[in-house]
């Protein structure tokens, strides 16, 4: 390479420029005895002429042809030999890089007239100054701008809340209004019914329903209809559809597609709940054919235990007899093919916290307890408030009320579930097994609150 540098420079002069440099073999047989061969492609400048650098001559010495097997040499453009510049030594060739453009500028219009006017031979007149630039914008703010947007959304969305407040205002207003219309109404309508005639209205105030209530019956039903006659067909229809509204209702018990239902009656003590679950057995066994089990856990009297075990053996059911939360789970478990398992639990004062918490122990062996608060509507409006409230800490589902046959007034059902969340199961009206038991609906209250 050294002696082929030496040639170059002594041929072409300090300026000249390497394009290609290849080093290989030749010579020999088969490889050997075969000598080394520098290939050096080189090529100089024209001499400059008016001021211009003109393209450099073509390669003196042409490239040989690539061998078999060998990419052909790139063919590099005329401007090149302004990039690739050497003084003979071996850096200079390895610096090859790619060429640049050098960059065009036009003249100024202006100075492109004054240009021609000299050629013409006039007298030269004096460039126009140029016009200044514009002074640059400043760019927006982004921050500001995005928090004035922000702020006008927000404000929008206060107008529109504060708009649909205003709105949800005036309809409740006009509800309010049209109900004291209705009920006001009503009062001046029931004057002109005839004495012997107890209209829905009435009916209800005879079954100690609250006043509170009538008068919200009458704001949401349609005008007259609380005056209607009670023994028209229509006034069941009417109260119907307002427990609808203003009461939950399960009708009964739901059993799940896959899977056991486990349901567990719970309350206070004479509510009648061993009689009740003997019920429910005897509904789904005898009528509907489904596989149930019947655990109890009322230890505490004997009598209920036997009763159970009679129902169970005319029913044809298994009986489990339990007496700590361990021998409730392993009896729940053991009949987990079944459809349907029914819990008896003892009766429990609502006073007592000790009873309270053993018959929580005893509901926490298995998430999937439904439990059903059974009471009895003899119970006291006050007295009922208060196991409601008591028995809360058991978490109950369902309430089922027995007893209705028991007692002349009923408005303690409507006036209780009227202000609570839980919904009703079971109504029953009677000992009878299993006949005296009735899924709760809207049509079944409103008929046992009109004694129809």
């Amino acid at each position: 390479m050294k002696e082929a540098m030496e040639e170059v420079k002594s041929e072409l002069g300090r300026d000249a420029v390497i394009l290609h440099t290849k080093k290989y073999r030749e010579g020999g047989f088969l490889g050997y005895h075969s000598k080394d061969v520098v290939e050096v492609t080189a090529a100089i400048e024209d001499a400059p002429e008016r001021g211009q650098k003109r393209a450099p001559k073509a390669v003196e010495e042409a490239p040989p042809k690539p061998r078999t097997g060998e990419r052909p040499l790139p063919v590099f453009p005329a401007n090149i030999l302004n990039q690739y510049k050497t003084n003979g030594t071996q850096a200079g060739v390895d610096m090859v890089s790619p060429p640049l453009d050098m960059p065009s500028f036009e003249p100024h219009p202006a100075y492109q007239e004054v240009d021609s006017r000299k050629e013409a031979g006039a007298a030269p007149e004096l460039a126009p100054p140029l016009e200044p630039l514009p002074e640059p914008v400043p760019a927006p703010k982004a921050e500001e701008e995005i928090k004035a947007i922000e702020q006008e959304e927000k404000a929008a969305e206060i107008n529109m809340q504060q708009s649909k407040q205003e709105d949800t205002e005036k309809i409740q207003k006009l509800e309010a209004e049209l109900s004291q219309m209705k009920t006001l109404l009503a009062q001046v309508m029931s004057k002109d019914l005839p004495q012997d005639e107890v209209s829905l209205q009435d009916a209800l105030r005879g079954q100690e329903v609250e006043e509170e209530i009538l008068r919200d019956m009458a704001a949401k039903s349609a005008a007259g209809d609380t005056l209607v006659d009670s023994l028209d067909p229509k006034a069941k229809d009417i109260l119907a559809d307002y427990l609808d509204k203003v009461v939950n209702f399960s009708e009964g018990i739901q059993l799940n597609r896959h899977g056991v239902r486990i349901v567990s009656l719970i309350g206070a003590t004479g509510v009648g709940k061993t009689t009740t679950l003997a019920k429910i057995a005897a509904r789904f066994v005898l009528e509907k054919g489904v596989k149930a089990a019947l655990i109890t856990a009322d230890t505490y009297r004997i009598s209920a235990v036997e009763q159970l075990k009679t129902y169970s053996d005319i029913i044809g059911l298994p009986l489990e007899i339990v007496y700590s939360p361990d021998e409730l789970k392993v009896a729940i478990h053991k009949h987990k093919d079944k459809d349907l398992v029914l819990i008896d639990t003892a009766g429990r004062s609502q006073h007592n916290d000790y009873q309270m918490k053993e018959l929580q122990e005893f509901l926490a062996v298995d998430g999937r307890i439904e439990k059903h608060l059974v009471m009895s509507a003899t119970t006291k409006e006050r007295d009922a408030e208060d196991i409601l409230e008591k028995f809360s800490v058991c978490r109950p589902d369902r309430v089922i009320f027995t007893k209705t046959d028991e007692t002349s007034s009923l408005g303690l059902i409507l006036n209780l579930l009227s202000k609570k969340d839980i919904a009703v199961s079971f109504l029953t009206n009677g000992q009878s097994v299993p006949d005296d038991i009735i899924p709760a609906t809207p049509a079944e209250l409103a008929r046992l609150l009109l004694r129809v």
